[in-house]
């Protein structure tokens, strides 16, 4: 966790929950990408991921909580942070322990001290039952091995009433993006989805090069239909 006293907390956040949380870590996982932070944080990116619209239109509210899985650098952890503030909490997972040593160095120099690193495993992001009202995926789901098993382990970490968003390349040739084999068509997204109990409760159209869709799980279906 980042906090007063960093790596204090840090030590707290393996005694809490019983993770691999934060850097260093010995013998962790190789990255999942060669790609230095740098590569994630291009000032560009900024006019097409419309970080600002995404929030809204997750309704993320001060006080909540959010697991960003695969979360890198903290692209989309670090304005997390900011909208559920202090009361709030954000947990970062990847098993990529530079880039979150990175995102922990980063949000000590912005006073982020409601961002917690975790460094995942391959097969979960090894967080506790029931302790997320949000489960956010951006440009993720194609590194996962297994995605429809992923997503049943997931069903489990949502409080009463969370969600779980996907923002992800469009399956398609355009000038913004990865070669289409690491892209996942929005329609197997929600296949795979359905497969694991998670249903469609909305998709957002207004990013350029992504889709954004909105599950809940089967057994606490609620808010508008499918679209």
């Amino acid at each position: 966790m980042v906090r007063n006293g960093f790596m204090f907390w840090g030590v707290m956040a393996v005694v809490i929950f019983g993770l691999g949380v934060a850097i260093p870590v010995a013998n962790a996982q190789e990255d999942r990408h060669s790609f230095c932070p740098d590569q994630f944080e291009d000032e560009s990116r900024a006019g097409w991921q419309q970080v600002d619209k995404v929030i809204e239109a997750m309704g993320l509210r001060e006080g909540q909580s959010v697991a960003d899985i695969g979360g890198g650098t903290g692209y989309f952890s670090r304005p997390f942070a900011r909208v559920v503030g202090p009361r709030g909490i954000v947990y970062c997972c990847d098993i990529a322990p530079t880039l979150l040593e990175y995102l922990q160095l980063r949000a000590k120099v912005e006073e982020l001290s409601n961002i917690v690193t975790v460094l995942a495993a391959r097969d979960r992001p090894m967080l506790p039952p029931a302790s997320v009202d949000h489960i956010f995926f951006c440009n993720t789901i194609h590194h996962l091995e297994d995605r429809v098993e992923y997503y049943k382990g997931l069903l489990g970490l949502l409080k009463p009433g969370g969600q779980l968003v996907v923002v992800d390349w469009k399956h398609e040739r355009q000038k913004m993006g990865p070669p289409l084999s690491h892209t996942v068509p929005e329609s197997t997204v929600i296949r795979e989805m359905e497969e694991a109990g998670w249903v469609l409760i909305r998709k957002e159209k207004f990013l350029q090069y992504q889709y954004m869709l909105i599950f809940q799980p089967e057994n606490a279906r609620s808010g508008p239909e499918k679209k």
